[in-house]
């Protein structure tokens, strides 16, 4: 039996560099949020999470960001950041920039929270961001900054 396998093609022009990783960090949230270890396969994290999606009022906070992106997605934003922090002809500056734009979108800290987790100034924190986005465009032009 022949089995049609659909490839998906990623659409890179979905969203910004920046919001690829909240959507991302979003993700990730979702996945920790839905596991669990218990048999009865009812669990806490289960529980909050159905009704955080079924709550449907809007969110004015910034600390909430609704996932809209498949695992596939997911997936290929992993391979690009992987591939990054992997590589060995990614320089060390940049791979710091990387997980400091990493720690800002995905983790969804402040540049102040960013800047006090990797022994810098809210200013010197908020340049490394930049300079993060800057290196995932050069690595990847299908990715816009803004």
């Amino acid at each position: 039996m022949n089995a049609m396998v659909k490839a998906e093609v990623m659409d890179w022009t979905k969203y910004n560099i920046d919001g690829w990783l909240e959507q991302f960090g979003a993700w990730c949230e979702t996945a920790r949020m839905k596991g669990g270890d218990l048999p009865d396969g009812l669990h806490v994290n289960q529980i909050y999470w159905l009704i955080r999606e079924a709550d449907k009022t809007p969110r004015n906070s910034k600390s909430y960001i609704k996932c809209e992106i498949s695992d596939f997605e997911a997936d290929q934003v992993q391979e690009l950041l992987r591939g990054i922090f992997k590589s060995d002809a990614v320089d060390y500056a940049a791979k710091y920039a990387v997980m400091c734009l990493v720690k800002h979108k995905v983790e969804n800290r402040s540049h102040k929270a960013v800047g006090a987790l990797t022994d810098q100034g809210e200013t010197q924190a908020r340049m490394m961001i930049n300079c993060g986005r800057h290196f995932i465009h050069a690595c990847d032009n299908r990715l816009k900054i803004g």
